[in-house]
């Protein structure tokens, strides 16, 4: 929906020469208006109102310039003609109408439709099926579809659901997704609806009504334009995969831009917040302080940010007609929408300087702000109260007495508005085309900022980061010399040299200077101290510069969301995680009992649904609790259609059209069903924003979400009664404790929850019809808080207490154990010393000022290193009403990603101590945070569903040891369905896995990455027949071997370099050696090193020193690099490699060749390259030379074994010599797979130089299945006889490996069948099993791994290249030992 033209003020809309344009002669009609193409194609959107993510306006202005088609007059009369007699027999005409609309308007030959019998047997999904499809032609050679075309009877409804049935265009929705077609038409004559949906996606749907193609002919061409078989048939992708002009890749084009769209909202809106604390800054100055005295940096954060929100819900619920913008006084005097048109038409006529004298805008919002909250009865002009926190006026009353200038109020708006991208031209946002959670995501931004006061001047500078910066602090590194200034600012600014060169060679000009005297309040001396850093200093919304002069408040950021693991979640990845979670709970018969086909689930009774209780307990902006309520929702308007509707529905005219009972629906979901917490307290308001929005109606108040959404830590807080009542972590212990105090305390806190439970209830059963409601819940959640109180502050002991006591004191080794160092002991008596005061406050007995001081004891305990204490989340006091009974039906969100490596640091050591002993059972080890967050969600769950986004560490070493380890080998949790690893469709470079966990039946299927499967384990691969994990084998010990790590490229050199250095002085080539790492192995032809290395082994820097060119390029280039890090041995030998993998050279000294594979590829393939050589930290090298082992490393058996017990790193896989070769069972070598090999290895460096390819690409052709070139399907068939040959050599030969195109998670493969592949890996696992036992007998692994002890000497070397046998450099049998010998 387009924005109202601004509308012209009374005052200026008088005839005569203000009102001309300019050079318009008078008297002379001004030209009609022609719309642009932007104009054009943001109409027939308007017109079409698509749902869901559609196409957008860029992208239309870029691939249809022109405009859209033009219809023939001859069609245009046929459908004219066809339209007029279809109405008169719609059933009997039906099938010519859509002959006439598919071939005339839209020009598909019969070649490309399929119907009837020849449409492929398996494009079914429970009995739904197109009756044509159109197919297009593909790149490679053949055809692929494109359509999905379905004609129903007339009068059809396609967009609603019918009884059990979902819409006909949600069905069609579904088999685009699962046949990857992505484009549907249906129709039953006179609607035709298209649809759009991919994968992972959310749906996208318009409704073309032929009604409406005489009368608005724009939409007619818009379907004809679209729709043309010329557009649909073209292949979605380019030849260099980039999006085409197809409608397909229109669609993909969209969804990116949609994207960028979010992005430069997100910045502006960013703007806007920090102009108007700007603003308020700027008054603040010039009342003295006295605007700002009595109030806190963080509520000048809240009031900036919550006055941005109320602006994006009234310009979104203007948009959507939900308040009363047609009503002349509403639209003229308050209309947020109108006020924008009409602050621009002030400025347009007279320039910027009016609007920064006059204040009336702003007085206008808050009387707007104030008519929503309290609502409007005037006989003029009616707006409900709405109610809510948003809009209280109570709260920061300070911004009242604030004169923010129009100008302000302007920018603002128009940050809202209109979308300004970086080299594109301005556009109008829309809010309609805007999801909820899109709008949720760009203030959830927001929560990276804080407001800060400054008692000096300070400076917004330009750059990646834009950092406000101290004034004194840039003239002291001034002071320092340019090039330190210099290296500074390239630093803190994030700047590109070219960038600052720009800016510090930029002056102002005359009326630059007079735009930064105003910046600086008029300060001459203080204008002229910035001056000389006027190129750096960014600009605000109205293009002045960004000085902030002393007794300022600065918007700043202090920290990154995604720094500490927060990740906005797209639409379409909630909606999956919440669809897989809530479907169990919501159809019988459904997937719970092992039923796939959504076309036969039965939804159960609405009175079931909405007993559900779902939680999300790190909510952020609140993306998953809005596809929660939109899913239970829909599930309940099923049940309405099926089994009528509820007495309060009864009264809808006509039983209500779907949207107003989707309306209801979401109401009573969002009052009953959903319950979300969230540390930020403007994250909480952001999800309360997220959730009005998605059930606002006309005329109805906000929703009373305050007693569901909660602010505090889900991870740090009391999860039961019992240890509230007890006092005590573990309600056992605390009892013996406190046996002298438990009885007389127990029973009456049991009251007091049962009692706040009861007022809970009440709050939940009805839904808000008007403000007395939203009043009377406020007041009874009012209550519950209060009588909670000294609850909380006994909880908040037990909790802080715990938190204190949680770090072990460090002792050093020699010292004597000292049990009151035990964290349990001190913890205990720490609870022991407060008991009585606690007890005493929770009985009432105890004064003020005993509750004062235990409070702020407790508050220091909470605190423990922070700037602020932590907030506990208590459930039992939270969610009476839920955790003291049957728990959460079902918990699903995104927790934060953060890392085992970084989680101390996020969070503190305390909380990392506490959350060790408290959430993972006391199970040590470096596990990521998403771990304690699953296991805290089973905690509060009882037996319902788990459904979350975790990185897919979560299935890998620590952190699957303390999260799923425990979930499903302790607590007996069921992994029902898992998606193991995935890019994150966002911007953030990580691999998520998607799990779901319950206690499913025998019945449920098990779906693992789109295929059923036996079970799921935890490590989210396939159960299979032999359980446990794969041991290291000694047999193996001492073969695979990282190699050198140089640290530091001043080690490197180019060949013609080393070469010059051997000709110079040919004893140089003793240190200088080809040096090969990953890139060189898998993009060069020859696998061959691209540069060399100056390599001084273990020698003494006397040794080094002795040859002097290669010398001094390390100490010119790598002494200085060194110089700055952190490890002691790397600083002080700086000339020798920082890791010098000397165990590897000592395995292959006597080896021409040896076998290398890069440590992360997605190929995973070795290659046998000359040993004469250093090879890279990024290399694995296998120390052997023979051919067979080079089959056997080249075979899928050791391809997936790799797979499954490697780490990845983002969608490669990681080759760990300890998991992926030490636990490998190798066969014996075989003379078939020696044969092999050496064809392999033959063929296949000819057909790499041939191609100038290297491994990755070669065999990207290699799993291509459109690529059949006779050397790359010779390729293939060599592959097959080697896995054959190692399927011989294990004595499997009753393996049917079933080589083909296979669907993987590293994409498309040629490899074995799945089957085969999980049974490959049990065989594999049994023989691992078998020869670890059979070491065990022998007595290899009855202590620590024997290593071979050698005479002592110099660590090896690489050999000089082309000798065969080169001595080792270094000591022989020396007197003294190599450097960094112990002895």
């Amino acid at each position: 929906m387009r924005i109202p033209a601004p509308r012209r003020p009374a005052s200026s809309a008088s005839t005569g020469s203000a009102s001309r344009g300019p050079g318009r002669t008078a008297g002379r009609p001004a030209r009609p208006h022609v719309p642009r193409t932007d104009e054009q194609h943001a109409e027939w959107l308007a017109l079409l109102g698509p749902d869901g993510p559609f196409l957008t306006v860029p992208v239309l202005v870029d691939a249809l310039p022109q405009g859209l088609d033009t219809i023939p007059d001859t069609v245009r009369d046929r459908i004219r003609q066809g339209w007029a007699e279809l109405r008169g027999a719609p059933d009997l005409l039906g099938p010519a109408w859509v002959e006439l609309i598919l071939g005339e308007l839209l020009r598909y030959p019969p070649s490309v439709r399929a119907d009837g019998t020849s449409l492929p047997a398996d494009l079914v999904t429970a009995g739904f099926r197109p009756d044509i499809v159109m197919s297009g032609p593909q790149p490679g050679g053949g055809r692929a579809a494109r359509l999905h075309v379905y004609h129903y009877p007339a009068d059809t409804a396609l967009t609603t659901a019918r009884g059990d049935r979902p819409a006909l265009t949600e069905q069609a929705a579904q088999l685009c997704r699962d046949s990857g077609t992505p484009l549907a038409l249906l129709t039953n004559g006179q609607h035709w609806a298209l649809v759009h949906a991919r994968p992972s996606e959310s749906t996208g749907v318009a409704v073309f009504d032929a009604d409406l193609w005489l009368e608005e002919p724009a939409l007619l061409r818009a379907f004809a334009t679209l729709l043309a078989a010329s557009r649909v048939l073209t292949p979605p992708t380019n030849p260099d995969g980039s999006a085409s002009a197809s409608l397909a890749g229109l669609f993909a084009r969209s969804a990116e831009a949609l994207t960028q769209v979010t992005t430069t909202l997100g910045d502006q809106v960013r703007q806007a917040v920090e102009l108007f604390v700007a603003e308020l800054a700027r008054l603040d100055r010039e009342s003295s302080g006295a605007l700002l005295a009595q109030v806190s940096d963080r509520e000048i954060y809240r009031g900036a940010l919550t006055v941005l929100m109320r602006l994006v819900f009234l310009l979104y619920a203007e948009e959507q007609r939900l308040l009363p913008l047609t009503d002349r006084l509403y639209d003229q005097s308050y209309a947020a929408t109108t006020l924008y048109g009409q602050l621009r038409a002030v400025r347009d006529l007279y320039g910027d300087e009016v609007g920064d004298r006059r204040t009336a805008a702003w007085p206008r919002l808050l009387a707007l702000f104030a008519a929503v909250h309290g609502g409007s009865e005037h006989p003029d002009l009616r707006i409900p109260a709405h109610g809510g926190s948003l809009f209280d006026p109570r709260r920061f009353r300070w911004l009242e007495t604030a004169a923010i200038t129009d100008r302000v109020v302007f920018e603002m708006l128009d940050a809202l508005l209109i979308l300004r991208h970086r080299g594109r031209a301005a556009e109008q946002l829309s809010y309609s085309s805007l999801g909820v959670e899109q709008i949720g995501h760009v203030y959830e931004g927001l929560l990276d900022f804080a407001v800060a006061r400054v008692d000096s001047p300070h400076l917004g500078l330009i750059g990646k980061h834009e950092p406000e910066l101290p004034l004194a602090e840039l003239e002291a590194h001034a002071g320092q010399g340019e090039e330190a200034l210099r290296a500074w600012l390239l630093d803190r600014c994030g700047l590109t040299a070219r960038q600052l060169d720009k800016a510090r060679a930029t002056n102002p000009g005359p009326h630059e200077l007079g735009a930064l005297h105003a910046a600086c309040d008029n300060d001459a001396s203080l204008a002229e101290r910035v001056r000389p850093y006027w190129g750096l200093l960014r600009t605000d919304l109205r293009g002045l510069p960004t000085v902030f002069p002393a007794r300022s408040v600065l918007f700043t950021q202090f920290g990154d969301r995604r720094a500490t693991g927060t990740h906005y979640t797209p639409r379409a990845l909630a909606e999956e995680v919440v669809r897989h979670t809530l479907a169990p709970l919501c159809f019988a018969p459904g997937p719970a009992e092992g039923i796939i086909e959504e076309g036969v689930w039965r939804a159960k009774k609405a009175n079931e649904i909405l007993k559900l209780k779902v939680l999300d307990p790190a909510m952020g902006s609140g993306a998953f609790l809005v596809s929660a309520c939109r899913y239970l929702a829909e599930v309940v308007v099923r049940a309405w259609e099926r089994d009528g509707l509820p007495p309060e529905l009864a009264d809808l005219p006509d039983g209500g059209n779907r949207d107003d009972l989707l309306l209801n629906a979401r109401r009573l979901v969002a009052a009953r069903c959903l319950y979300g917490v969230d540390r930020d307290d403007m994250a909480v308001e952001l999800a309360k924003l997220s959730l009005w929005l998605v059930t606002l109606a006309k005329g109805k108040p906000f929703g009373f979400l305050d007693h569901a959404l909660r602010c505090g830590d889900s991870l740090v807080g009391i999860t039961s009664l019992d240890q509230l009542t007890a006092f005590h972590l573990d309600p056992a212990t605390g009892r013996s404790l406190h046996a002298r105090l438990y009885n007389s305390v127990s029973e009456r806190l049991r009251e007091l929850v049962g009692e706040m439970t009861e007022l809970r209830e009440s709050i939940e059963s009805t839904v808000v019809e008007d403000a007395r409601d939203a009043a009377d819940k406020a007041n009874k959640l009012a209550q519950a808080d209060m009588l909670g109180h000294t609850a909380r502050l006994a909880a908040d002991a037990v909790v802080g207490a715990a938190l204190s006591t949680a770090v072990r004191p460090q002792r050093r080794p020699w010292d004597p154990e000292d049990f009151e160092d035990d964290p349990e002991f001190k913890y205990d008596d720490r609870l022991t010393s407060i008991s009585d005061d606690v007890y005493a406050v929770l009985d009432g007995l105890a004064g003020s000022e005993l509750e004062i001081r235990l409070a702020a004891t407790i508050e220091d305990w909470l605190r423990g290193p922070r700037k602020t204490p932590i907030r506990p989340l208590h459930w039992p006091l939270e969610f009476p009403e839920v955790v003291n009974r049957s728990g959460f039906d079902a918990v699903m969100g995104n927790p934060p990603f953060v890392g085992g490596q970084r989680l101390t640091g996020s969070v503190g050591h305390d909380v990392r101590e506490y959350l060790v002993e408290r959430i993972g059972r006391g199970k040590r080890g470096s596990a990521d945070l998403c771990s304690y967050f699953l296991l805290r969600n089973l905690s509060v769950t009882g037996q319902g569903r788990i459904g979350m986004i975790a990185t897919n560490t979560i299935a890998q070493g620590d952190t699957r040891e303390v999260g799923l380890d425990q979930a499903v080998m302790d607590l007996h949790w069921t992994i029902y369905r898992a998606n193991k690893s995935q890019p994150w469709p966002g911007s953030a470079s990580l691999e998520v896995s998607l799990l779901w966990l319950g206690h499913a039946g025998t019945g449920e299927k098990r779906i693992l990455d789109g295929r059923s499967v036996r079970g799921i384990t935890p490590s989210l691969d396939a159960e299979s027949r032999v359980k446990g994990n794969p041991h290291r084998l000694d047999a193996n010990a001492d073969q695979a071997f990282q190699g050198s790590n140089i640290l530091g490229t001043g080690f490197l050199l180019e060949p013609e370099q080393a070469q010059a250095l051997i000709g110079k002085d040919p004893r140089n080539k003793e240190v200088l050696f080809p040096y090969l790492n990953g890139e060189d192995l898998n993009s060069r032809p020859e696998c061959s090193a691209r540069r060399w290395v100056i390599n001084f082994h273990n020698w003494p820097i006397e040794r080094a020193q002795e040859y002097k060119d290669c010398f001094a390029i390390v100490e010119r280039e790598v002494k200085p690099f060194r110089a700055t890090n952190k490890r002691t041995a790397r600083r002080e030998r700086w000339w020798q490699f920082a890791e010098r993998a000397p165990a590897l050279y000592e395995a292959s000294e006597r080896l021409d060749r040896v076998l290398v594979i890069a440590q992360t590829s997605r190929t995973q393939m070795p290659a046998l390259v000359p040993a004469d050589q250093v090879l890279s930290h990024m290399l694995v090298v296998i120390a052997t030379d023979k051919s067979a082992a080079l089959a056997l490393h080249s075979s899928d058996f050791q391809y997936w074994w790799t797979e499954k017990y490697a780490a990845s790193m983002k969608n490669d896989l990681r080759f760990i010599p300890s998991d992926c070769y030490e636990t490998f069972p190798k066969p014996d070598l075989t003379e078939q797979m020696d044969r092999i090999t050496t064809e392999l290895d033959s063929y296949r460096r000819s057909v790499m130089l041939g191609r100038e390819s290297g491994l990755t690409k070669l065999y990207n052709l290699v799993h291509d299945e459109g690529v059949t070139s006779a050397d790359i399907r010779r390729l293939r068939e060599i592959h097959v006889e080697i896995d054959e040959a190692v399927a011989e050599a294990y004595d499997w030969s009753d393996l049917r490996l079933g080589h083909g195109f296979h669907e993987t998670r590293q994409g498309i493969r040629y490899t074995i069948d799945p089957a085969v592949q999980v049974e490959v890996l049990d065989r594999l696992l049994e023989l691992n099993h078998q020869r670890y036992a059979e070491e065990q007998a022998k007595g290899l692994h009855s202590g620590p791994r024997r290593k071979v002890t050698k005479k002592a000497k110099g660590i090896p070397a690489p050999r000089t290249p082309g000798s065969a046998t080169s001595a080792p450099v270094g000591l022989q049998d020396g007197l003294f030992p190599p450097p960094d010998a112990l002895f």
